[in-house]
């Protein structure tokens, strides 16, 4: 929480924060091995968000801190090479499981863009990508190059098509019309795509 400041907007203040590892162990029983999470906090807002509790561990407890204060994580590219050197090559990776890998502060940081570029290099990977963000379509070419040489699918989380209840679940998310049209980009693109549904209903 004491990280030096990076940049502010009207209600969002961005940080950089050092991390000790980029790679996540999960539990037994989930669908992949590792996670990444290239910020802490997610500016889209979410109102059902589950992982809005991980700021805690900054000493961090307004709920509305996880949405305004992002944090950067440093070094993403030299702490993954290093430890991707442990990793099986079978394990499953996940980007993107408590904060957007393509919310705003992608624009400005580019951390997942590094992240990826780090997997452009490797063979044999297992990888997965969820986001609300239409931003993801701005790395076709690296997600691409990923793919030739790893398994890769990118997954698109589009919880409504109703713009309007969309804007109240999610406040600060792409429109749904623009996430279907990443979609169709991606798909055109020769990437395995998907769209991860919770439908609910106006």
């Amino acid at each position: 929480a004491e990280s030096p400041l990076l940049e502010a907007k009207a209600q969002v203040r961005y940080f950089e924060i050092a991390a000790r590892s980029i790679l996540n162990r999960t539990r037994p029983g989930m669908p992949f091995a590792w996670t990444i999470n290239p910020y802490r906090g997610c500016e889209f807002a979410c109102k059902y968000c589950y992982a809005r509790y991980t700021h805690e561990f900054m000493a961090l407890e307004d709920p509305a801190d996880f949405e305004n204060r992002i944090y950067a994580k440093a070094a993403a590219p030299v702490l993954l090479r290093r430890e991707l050197r442990g990793i099986p090559r079978q394990a499953g990776i996940a980007i993107g499981t408590a904060t957007d890998p393509y919310q705003p502060a992608e624009r400005r940081y580019g951390r997942t863009r590094a992240i990826l570029e780090v997997f452009a290099e490797e063979r044999g990977r297992h990888l997965s990508i969820t986001t609300k963000g239409d931003l993801v379509v701005r790395d076709i070419p690296v997600l691409r190059e990923i793919a030739r040489r790893n398994v890769l699918d990118v997954n698109l989380t589009i919880t409504t098509l109703d713009a309007a209840l969309a804007r109240l679940l999610e406040p600060r998310a792409p429109r749904p019309d623009l996430r279907l049209a990443a979609v169709g980009r991606l798909a055109a693109a020769g990437i395995p795509v998907g769209v991860f549904a919770n439908p609910v209903m106006p």
